[in-house]
Protein backbone atom coordinates (compact mmCIF):
# COMPACT_ATOMS: atom_id res chain seq x y z
CA UNK A 1 0.00 0.00 0.00
CA UNK A 2 2.76 2.54 0.97
CA UNK A 3 4.84 1.69 -2.95
CA UNK A 4 0.99 2.26 -4.38
CA UNK A 5 0.71 5.59 -2.72
CA UNK A 6 4.39 6.38 -3.64
CA UNK A 7 3.80 5.44 -7.30
CA UNK A 8 0.39 7.47 -6.91
CA UNK A 9 2.51 10.59 -5.87
CA UNK A 10 5.12 10.57 -7.86
CA UNK A 11 2.73 10.40 -11.21
CA UNK A 12 1.07 13.45 -9.70
CA UNK A 13 4.86 14.77 -9.35
CA UNK A 14 5.82 14.05 -12.97
CA UNK A 15 2.07 15.32 -14.01
CA UNK A 16 2.91 19.06 -12.35
CA UNK A 17 6.30 18.66 -13.76
CA UNK A 18 5.39 18.41 -17.11
CA UNK A 19 2.55 20.79 -17.13
CA UNK A 20 5.16 23.65 -15.84
CA UNK A 21 7.94 22.52 -18.28
CA UNK A 22 5.23 23.27 -21.24
CA UNK A 23 4.32 25.89 -19.87
CA UNK A 24 7.55 27.49 -19.23
CA UNK A 25 8.27 26.43 -22.87
CA UNK A 26 5.55 27.75 -24.86
CA UNK A 27 6.49 31.67 -22.78
CA UNK A 28 10.28 31.09 -23.63
CA UNK A 29 9.76 30.16 -27.46
CA UNK A 30 7.22 33.44 -27.22
CA UNK A 31 3.97 30.87 -29.06
CA UNK A 32 1.92 33.05 -26.14
CA UNK A 33 2.90 36.14 -27.76
CA UNK A 34 4.79 37.14 -24.24
CA UNK A 35 8.80 37.07 -24.31
CA UNK A 36 9.85 35.80 -20.81
CA UNK A 37 12.32 38.01 -18.98
CA UNK A 38 14.50 36.67 -16.05
CA UNK A 39 11.52 34.39 -15.60
CA UNK A 40 12.67 31.97 -12.32
CA UNK A 41 13.78 28.84 -12.86
CA UNK A 42 10.92 26.12 -12.26
CA UNK A 43 13.10 23.79 -10.20
CA UNK A 44 11.43 25.16 -6.78
CA UNK A 45 8.44 25.38 -8.27
CA UNK A 46 8.14 21.38 -9.20
CA UNK A 47 9.50 20.71 -5.95
CA UNK A 48 6.94 22.49 -3.71
CA UNK A 49 4.02 21.24 -6.01
CA UNK A 50 5.80 17.59 -5.77
CA UNK A 51 6.03 17.71 -2.06
CA UNK A 52 2.44 19.06 -1.35
CA UNK A 53 0.83 16.20 -3.99
CA UNK A 54 2.92 13.66 -1.65
CA UNK A 55 1.56 15.36 1.79
CA UNK A 56 -1.85 15.02 0.35
CA UNK A 57 -1.87 11.86 -1.14
CA UNK A 58 -0.65 10.60 2.13
CA UNK A 59 -3.02 12.42 4.27
CA UNK A 60 -5.80 11.35 1.80
CA UNK A 61 -4.88 7.49 2.37
CA UNK A 62 -4.45 7.98 6.33
CA UNK A 63 -8.02 9.73 6.66
CA UNK A 64 -9.10 7.13 4.45
CA UNK A 65 -7.80 4.17 6.31
CA UNK A 66 -9.24 6.13 9.36
CA UNK A 67 -12.90 6.71 8.46
CA UNK A 68 -13.36 2.85 7.19
CA UNK A 69 -12.23 1.39 10.51
CA UNK A 70 -14.21 3.87 12.10
CA UNK A 71 -16.99 2.88 10.05
CA UNK A 72 -16.83 -0.78 10.97
CA UNK A 73 -16.51 -1.96 7.34
CA UNK A 74 -15.44 -5.02 6.22
CA UNK A 75 -11.53 -4.34 5.23
CA UNK A 76 -10.40 -3.10 7.92
CA UNK A 77 -7.61 -1.04 8.94
CA UNK A 78 -4.51 -3.40 8.68
CA UNK A 79 -6.10 -6.36 5.96
CA UNK A 80 -5.02 -9.79 5.19
CA UNK A 81 -1.16 -8.71 4.98
CA UNK A 82 -0.13 -10.48 8.06
CA UNK A 83 -0.76 -14.00 5.78
CA UNK A 84 2.59 -13.47 3.99
CA UNK A 85 4.22 -14.19 7.50
CA UNK A 86 2.85 -18.10 7.26
CA UNK A 87 3.89 -18.24 4.02
CA UNK A 88 6.29 -21.38 4.01
CA UNK A 89 10.25 -21.33 2.18
CA UNK A 90 12.06 -23.17 0.27
CA UNK A 91 9.04 -23.78 -1.58
CA UNK A 92 9.43 -26.01 -4.62
CA UNK A 93 10.14 -24.58 -7.69
CA UNK A 94 9.15 -26.33 -10.75
CA UNK A 95 9.05 -24.28 -13.61
CA UNK A 96 6.61 -25.29 -17.01
CA UNK A 97 3.53 -25.40 -18.69
CA UNK A 98 2.62 -28.23 -16.54
CA UNK A 99 -0.04 -30.94 -17.24
CA UNK A 100 -2.81 -30.60 -15.75
CA UNK A 101 -5.45 -33.48 -17.35
CA UNK A 102 -9.15 -33.07 -17.88
CA UNK A 103 -8.86 -30.04 -14.99
CA UNK A 104 -11.52 -31.61 -12.27
CA UNK A 105 -8.51 -32.76 -10.76
CA UNK A 106 -7.01 -29.72 -8.14
CA UNK A 107 -2.97 -29.75 -8.97
CA UNK A 108 -0.52 -27.55 -7.21
CA UNK A 109 1.54 -26.25 -10.33
CA UNK A 110 4.76 -28.39 -8.46
CA UNK A 111 2.20 -31.68 -9.56
CA UNK A 112 1.35 -30.03 -13.21
CA UNK A 113 4.80 -29.21 -14.07
CA UNK A 114 6.18 -33.22 -12.23
CA UNK A 115 2.93 -34.80 -14.83
CA UNK A 116 4.40 -32.99 -18.07
CA UNK A 117 7.70 -34.26 -17.49
CA UNK A 118 5.66 -38.13 -16.93
CA UNK A 119 3.82 -37.12 -20.03
CA UNK A 120 7.07 -37.21 -21.71
CA UNK A 121 8.56 -40.41 -19.91
CA UNK A 122 5.41 -42.25 -21.11
CA UNK A 123 5.90 -41.42 -24.64
CA UNK A 124 9.35 -41.95 -24.88
CA UNK A 125 8.07 -45.61 -23.05
CA UNK A 126 12.10 -45.69 -21.39
CA UNK A 127 10.53 -47.30 -18.54
CA UNK A 128 8.76 -50.16 -20.37
CA UNK A 129 11.62 -51.01 -22.11
CA UNK A 130 13.79 -51.64 -18.89
CA UNK A 131 10.78 -53.53 -17.25
CA UNK A 132 11.59 -56.17 -20.62
CA UNK A 133 15.05 -56.24 -20.31
CA UNK A 134 14.69 -56.70 -16.55
CA UNK A 135 13.05 -59.68 -17.45
CA UNK A 136 16.41 -61.00 -19.38
CA UNK A 137 18.12 -59.86 -16.11
CA UNK A 138 19.93 -57.35 -18.30
CA UNK A 139 21.05 -53.67 -17.11
CA UNK A 140 21.64 -50.95 -20.14
CA UNK A 141 23.44 -47.78 -18.69
CA UNK A 142 21.98 -45.41 -19.40
CA UNK A 143 23.34 -41.42 -20.21
CA UNK A 144 20.79 -38.51 -20.03
CA UNK A 145 21.50 -34.70 -21.20
CA UNK A 146 19.00 -32.03 -20.06
CA UNK A 147 18.65 -29.01 -21.98
CA UNK A 148 17.44 -26.51 -19.41
CA UNK A 149 16.91 -28.11 -16.00
CA UNK A 150 15.35 -25.07 -14.26
CA UNK A 151 16.14 -24.92 -10.63
CA UNK A 152 16.93 -28.71 -10.47
CA UNK A 153 13.67 -30.12 -9.59
CA UNK A 154 13.29 -32.05 -12.59
CA UNK A 155 16.88 -33.51 -12.01
CA UNK A 156 15.98 -34.75 -8.77
CA UNK A 157 13.10 -36.34 -9.76
CA UNK A 158 14.82 -38.07 -12.26
CA UNK A 159 18.10 -38.87 -10.20
CA UNK A 160 16.00 -39.93 -6.65
CA UNK A 161 14.03 -42.55 -5.76
CA UNK A 162 12.52 -41.10 -2.61
CA UNK A 163 12.34 -37.02 -1.95
CA UNK A 164 15.75 -35.91 -0.31
CA UNK A 165 13.90 -32.40 0.92
CA UNK A 166 11.38 -31.49 3.01
CA UNK A 167 9.75 -29.57 -0.07
CA UNK A 168 9.92 -32.22 -2.53
CA UNK A 169 7.83 -34.44 -0.45
CA UNK A 170 4.73 -32.41 -1.33
CA UNK A 171 4.70 -33.04 -4.88
CA UNK A 172 6.42 -36.56 -5.17
CA UNK A 173 4.96 -39.65 -5.97
CA UNK A 174 5.92 -43.38 -6.94
CA UNK A 175 7.93 -42.05 -9.92
CA UNK A 176 6.28 -44.83 -12.27
CA UNK A 177 7.12 -43.54 -15.75
CA UNK A 178 11.06 -42.86 -14.18
CA UNK A 179 14.15 -45.27 -15.14
CA UNK A 180 17.65 -45.13 -13.52
CA UNK A 181 19.80 -42.50 -15.84
CA UNK A 182 23.78 -43.38 -14.51
CA UNK A 183 24.85 -39.91 -16.38
CA UNK A 184 23.35 -37.22 -15.99
CA UNK A 185 24.11 -34.09 -17.65
CA UNK A 186 22.53 -31.00 -17.17
CA UNK A 187 23.11 -27.44 -19.22
CA UNK A 188 21.29 -24.44 -18.59
CA UNK A 189 22.12 -20.52 -19.74
CA UNK A 190 20.62 -18.83 -16.76
CA UNK A 191 23.26 -18.51 -13.77
CA UNK A 192 21.00 -18.24 -10.38
CA UNK A 193 18.94 -21.41 -11.29
CA UNK A 194 22.27 -23.08 -11.52
CA UNK A 195 23.32 -22.15 -8.74
CA UNK A 196 19.85 -22.95 -6.97
CA UNK A 197 19.74 -26.23 -8.35
CA UNK A 198 23.72 -27.16 -7.28
CA UNK A 199 22.50 -26.77 -3.91
CA UNK A 200 19.72 -28.80 -4.49
CA UNK A 201 21.95 -31.46 -6.08
CA UNK A 202 24.25 -31.45 -3.24
CA UNK A 203 21.85 -32.04 -0.38
CA UNK A 204 20.39 -35.12 -2.57
CA UNK A 205 24.45 -36.36 -2.14
CA UNK A 206 24.43 -35.62 1.12
CA UNK A 207 20.99 -37.40 2.00
CA UNK A 208 22.22 -40.13 -0.08
CA UNK A 209 25.32 -40.62 1.99
CA UNK A 210 22.75 -41.08 5.05
CA UNK A 211 22.32 -45.15 6.40
CA UNK A 212 18.85 -45.04 4.71
CA UNK A 213 20.43 -43.17 1.88
CA UNK A 214 20.11 -44.87 -2.05
CA UNK A 215 22.36 -44.98 -4.84
CA UNK A 216 22.34 -42.08 -7.03
CA UNK A 217 23.68 -41.66 -10.49
CA UNK A 218 26.81 -39.14 -11.79
CA UNK A 219 25.38 -35.72 -11.95
CA UNK A 220 26.71 -33.00 -13.35
CA UNK A 221 25.03 -29.38 -13.75
CA UNK A 222 26.84 -26.47 -16.15
CA UNK A 223 25.92 -22.80 -16.63
CA UNK A 224 26.39 -22.88 -20.50
CA UNK A 225 24.17 -22.25 -23.76
CA UNK A 226 22.28 -25.25 -24.09
CA UNK A 227 21.43 -24.71 -27.57
CA UNK A 228 24.67 -24.12 -28.75
CA UNK A 229 26.60 -27.41 -28.78
CA UNK A 230 29.78 -25.61 -30.23
CA UNK A 231 30.38 -23.51 -27.63
CA UNK A 232 30.10 -25.82 -24.99
CA UNK A 233 33.18 -26.39 -22.86
CA UNK A 234 35.57 -29.06 -22.52
CA UNK A 235 34.46 -29.93 -19.14
CA UNK A 236 30.63 -30.54 -20.74
CA UNK A 237 32.13 -32.51 -23.73
CA UNK A 238 33.91 -34.65 -21.42
CA UNK A 239 31.29 -35.40 -18.82
CA UNK A 240 29.29 -36.71 -21.99
CA UNK A 241 32.12 -38.59 -23.32
CA UNK A 242 32.57 -40.27 -19.75
CA UNK A 243 28.58 -41.16 -19.76
CA UNK A 244 28.67 -42.41 -23.43
CA UNK A 245 31.64 -44.84 -23.03
CA UNK A 246 30.03 -46.53 -19.95
CA UNK A 247 26.37 -46.03 -21.92
CA UNK A 248 25.48 -47.32 -25.06
CA UNK A 249 21.86 -45.54 -24.76
CA UNK A 250 21.65 -41.56 -24.34
CA UNK A 251 18.69 -39.95 -24.25
CA UNK A 252 18.32 -35.97 -24.35
CA UNK A 253 15.63 -34.22 -22.85
CA UNK A 254 14.11 -30.48 -23.53
CA UNK A 255 11.20 -30.26 -21.40
CA UNK A 256 9.46 -26.43 -22.13
CA UNK A 257 12.34 -25.28 -23.30
CA UNK A 258 13.71 -25.98 -27.15
CA UNK A 259 11.28 -23.11 -28.31
CA UNK A 260 13.39 -20.78 -26.70
CA UNK A 261 16.66 -21.68 -28.34
CA UNK A 262 18.72 -19.29 -30.78
CA UNK A 263 18.91 -19.48 -33.93
CA UNK A 264 16.92 -23.02 -33.61
CA UNK A 265 16.39 -25.83 -31.44
CA UNK A 266 17.67 -27.63 -34.79
CA UNK A 267 21.27 -27.25 -34.12
CA UNK A 268 21.47 -29.10 -31.08
CA UNK A 269 19.09 -31.96 -31.91
CA UNK A 270 21.37 -32.48 -35.08
CA UNK A 271 24.53 -32.47 -32.78
CA UNK A 272 22.74 -35.04 -30.35
CA UNK A 273 22.18 -37.63 -33.40
CA UNK A 274 25.50 -37.47 -35.31
CA UNK A 275 27.83 -37.19 -31.74
CA UNK A 276 26.16 -38.81 -28.68
CA UNK A 277 23.67 -40.97 -31.30
CA UNK A 278 20.91 -40.09 -28.68
CA UNK A 279 17.56 -40.46 -29.03
CA UNK A 280 15.05 -36.98 -28.23
CA UNK A 281 12.47 -36.25 -25.87
CA UNK A 282 10.45 -32.98 -25.30
CA UNK A 283 7.62 -31.04 -24.54
CA UNK A 284 7.71 -28.48 -27.79
CA UNK A 285 5.18 -25.82 -29.12
CA UNK A 286 3.90 -25.99 -32.72
CA UNK A 287 1.35 -24.00 -35.13
CA UNK A 288 -1.76 -24.89 -35.74
CA UNK A 289 -2.13 -26.17 -39.78
CA UNK A 290 -4.92 -23.87 -39.47
CA UNK A 291 -3.29 -20.63 -38.00
CA UNK A 292 -4.04 -17.38 -39.66
CA UNK A 293 -2.24 -14.75 -41.35
CA UNK A 294 -3.69 -12.27 -39.10
CA UNK A 295 -2.60 -14.67 -36.32
CA UNK A 296 0.69 -15.95 -37.22
CA UNK A 297 1.31 -11.95 -37.56
CA UNK A 298 0.14 -11.62 -33.98
CA UNK A 299 1.92 -14.20 -32.59
CA UNK A 300 4.85 -13.52 -33.89
CA UNK A 301 5.39 -10.21 -32.28
CA UNK A 302 4.46 -12.10 -29.17
CA UNK A 303 7.04 -14.42 -29.72
CA UNK A 304 9.79 -12.30 -30.39
CA UNK A 305 8.64 -10.94 -26.50
CA UNK A 306 8.69 -13.99 -25.48
CA UNK A 307 12.39 -14.68 -26.42
CA UNK A 308 11.27 -17.39 -28.83
CA UNK A 309 13.01 -16.93 -32.18
CA UNK A 310 10.53 -17.46 -34.68
CA UNK A 311 12.49 -19.85 -36.62
CA UNK A 312 11.85 -22.48 -33.59
CA UNK A 313 7.46 -21.92 -34.97
CA UNK A 314 6.41 -24.54 -37.15
CA UNK A 315 3.04 -26.92 -37.58
CA UNK A 316 3.77 -30.81 -36.07
CA UNK A 317 4.33 -31.86 -39.63
CA UNK A 318 7.26 -30.15 -40.36
CA UNK A 319 8.62 -30.43 -37.25
CA UNK A 320 8.38 -34.66 -38.50
CA UNK A 321 9.94 -33.57 -41.73
CA UNK A 322 12.87 -31.75 -39.85
CA UNK A 323 13.52 -34.66 -37.63
CA UNK A 324 13.68 -36.68 -40.72
CA UNK A 325 15.84 -34.57 -42.20
CA UNK A 326 18.46 -34.76 -38.97
CA UNK A 327 18.63 -38.61 -39.48
CA UNK A 328 16.25 -39.84 -37.60
CA UNK A 329 13.62 -42.79 -38.71
CA UNK A 330 10.07 -41.88 -39.49
CA UNK A 331 8.65 -44.90 -38.23
CA UNK A 332 10.38 -44.26 -34.87
CA UNK A 333 9.09 -40.55 -34.48
CA UNK A 334 6.24 -39.38 -32.17
CA UNK A 335 4.06 -35.98 -32.30
CA UNK A 336 1.25 -36.38 -29.36
CA UNK A 337 -0.70 -32.86 -29.05
CA UNK A 338 -1.40 -32.59 -25.46
CA UNK A 339 -2.72 -28.82 -26.22
CA UNK A 340 -6.52 -29.12 -24.18
CA UNK A 341 -4.17 -30.53 -21.09
CA UNK A 342 -2.18 -27.42 -20.82
CA UNK A 343 -3.00 -24.09 -21.95
CA UNK A 344 -6.91 -23.03 -20.97
CA UNK A 345 -6.10 -24.95 -17.55
CA UNK A 346 -3.03 -23.20 -17.07
CA UNK A 347 -4.34 -19.81 -17.56
CA UNK A 348 -7.00 -20.70 -14.86
CA UNK A 349 -4.42 -22.00 -12.40
CA UNK A 350 -3.21 -18.73 -13.43
CA UNK A 351 -5.73 -16.76 -12.32
CA UNK A 352 -6.45 -18.73 -9.26
CA UNK A 353 -3.56 -17.82 -7.98
CA UNK A 354 -3.13 -14.34 -8.55
CA UNK A 355 -6.58 -13.66 -6.31
CA UNK A 356 -5.10 -15.96 -3.89
CA UNK A 357 -1.98 -14.02 -3.72
CA UNK A 358 -4.02 -10.81 -3.98
CA UNK A 359 -5.78 -11.16 -0.94
CA UNK A 360 -2.27 -11.09 0.69
CA UNK A 361 -1.51 -7.66 -0.97
CA UNK A 362 0.99 -9.88 -3.20
CA UNK A 363 -0.06 -11.13 -6.85
CA UNK A 364 1.42 -13.01 -9.70
CA UNK A 365 3.19 -10.29 -11.27
CA UNK A 366 4.54 -10.20 -14.89
CA UNK A 367 2.80 -13.74 -15.38
CA UNK A 368 -0.46 -12.02 -15.79
CA UNK A 369 0.76 -11.54 -18.91
CA UNK A 370 1.61 -15.31 -19.64
CA UNK A 371 -2.03 -15.85 -18.41
CA UNK A 372 -3.49 -13.66 -21.24
CA UNK A 373 -1.64 -15.53 -23.83
CA UNK A 374 -2.48 -19.16 -22.38
CA UNK A 375 -5.75 -18.27 -22.07
CA UNK A 376 -5.52 -17.25 -26.04
CA UNK A 377 -3.96 -20.18 -27.01
CA UNK A 378 -6.26 -22.44 -25.57
CA UNK A 379 -9.26 -20.77 -26.82
CA UNK A 380 -7.96 -20.09 -30.13
CA UNK A 381 -5.92 -23.12 -30.51
CA UNK A 382 -3.26 -21.72 -32.46
CA UNK A 383 -0.22 -23.20 -30.76
CA UNK A 384 -0.71 -26.43 -29.89
CA UNK A 385 1.40 -28.09 -26.66
CA UNK A 386 2.71 -31.12 -28.04
CA UNK A 387 5.11 -34.36 -26.50
CA UNK A 388 8.13 -35.23 -29.09
CA UNK A 389 9.74 -38.68 -29.61
CA UNK A 390 12.59 -39.38 -31.71
CA UNK A 391 14.32 -42.85 -31.10
CA UNK A 392 17.89 -43.28 -32.21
Amino acid sequence: MLLRLLANAFDALCTIGVAIAVRHSITEIGLTGVKSVGEPSIVPEVVKLGFGALLYAIGKWSVSKWWRARAGRQDSMYGLEHGRLHLQAPTPMWMNMGHWGDGKKQKTMAEACRDLLKAVLAEAGIADVIKAAAVKDKHVQRTLIDLGFGCGDQTIYLMSEVPPRPQDREWWDEREHCVKFDHYVGITKDAVQARYATKGVNDLYAASKAPSGHDVGVISLFCEDAAGPSSWSPQVIKRIDDGLKDSPECWMLALDTAYHFSPSRWPVIQHAYTQFRASFMAFDLCLSPSITFKQKLALRGLTALMGAPWANFGTSDEYKQKLVAVGYSAENIKIVDISEHVFGPLAQHLADQDSKLKMLGLGIGNFSVAKSLFAWWGRSGVVRGVVVVARR
